[in-house]
């Protein structure tokens, strides 16, 4: 079983009276924990996104006993839920093995990334415009946006990888790697087995969503990206702003173009990034070589 989730959540702030929208593809489902009962483990499968406005909203669906949905929950703190989304639980289909497609990560993420803040603010230099609407301004935000999710997935998978200590940390407190039932014969054809149930779960990780990078990267690394964030609210706005300028061409809920996008805005942020970035890598790196 695994939770579907379609459509637009329309959220009311309780002070401003503004109505936020938020699309389902922002949302990563996960096994939050699990409790034994009479009929078999309850699961509950939750969702939480970090809004530069609303603050921390979240939905829990409960599943039991197995494969049959128990509870719905949506929190969105002292807000109200206008509209919300269309969720709840679904049999999978076949579990194909689509490894193949994968290129394995760089072995150098970070220097990926100071290449891409180059060429990217070297084009906003050249073709960028302090207009807040232009399109190369808005090519560039996002692409900075997208480096900074590279970086992330890269360096976790890299790290988890090459040290079973991190690669068990993570299967101890994991909860979807938690819950994973194997038979013994496949551990045995194969002795990958195990990095590769690791890998394919950290490549499905959607690594817009900085909750829970950060709580992966605290369980794995025992480093919290979070607090190496010199202005946390203004990456969870740069994350949302990327959504709208690759979903909705640069406009908002609305249909509202954004005028954000000045040339000045689009260096700040990627300033930003880049210097949130080397924090993170140098805290890495400390941690790799048992000086943290």
């Amino acid at each position: 079983m695994h939770v579907y989730c379609n459509g637009t959540a329309r959220i009311r702030h309780r002070g401003s009276g503004e109505v936020h929208e938020i699309d389902s593809d922002l949302l990563d489902w996960d096994v939050c924990c699990s409790d034994d009962r009479q009929m078999g483990p309850e699961l509950h499968h939750g969702a939480m996104i970090e809004h530069p406005d609303l603050g921390r909203l979240s939905w829990g669906l409960w599943e039991y006993p197995q494969g049959v949905e128990n509870h719905q929950e949506t929190n969105a703190g002292p807000h109200h839920v206008v509209e919300d989304f269309d969720y709840g639980l679904e049999h999978e289909g076949p579990d194909y093995d689509d490894e193949w497609l994968e290129q394995p990560p760089p072995d150098n993420p970070f220097a990926q990334f100071q290449t891409s803040y180059r060429e990217s603010t070297d084009l906003l230099a050249q073709s960028g415009s302090d207009a807040g609407n232009r399109l190369v301004n808005r090519l560039v935000f996002s692409q900075q946006v997208t480096a900074l999710e590279a970086y992330f997935g890269d360096t976790l998978k890299n790290e988890v990888l090459r040290d079973l200590a991190a690669m068990q940390r993570l299967l101890e407190a994991d909860e979807d790697l938690k819950r994973e039932k194997v038979a013994l014969i496949e551990v045995f054809k194969d002795s990958g087995f195990v990095q590769k149930k690791v890998r394919n779960h950290l490549r499905r990780v959607i690594y817009h969503n900085l909750a829970k990078v950060d709580a992966l990267y605290k369980i794995a690394l025992d480093v919290g990206i979070l607090e190496l964030a010199t202005d946390r609210k203004s990456m969870f706005e740069a994350v949302l702003l990327r959504h709208d300028c690759v979903h909705r061409n640069g406009a908002d809920e609305e249909g509202r173009p954004r005028e954000v996008f000045s040339k000045a805005f689009v260096q700040q942020t990627a300033d930003s990034i880049r210097n949130w970035v080397a924090g993170i890598e140098h805290a890495v790196v400390l941690r790799r070589h048992g000086l943290r």
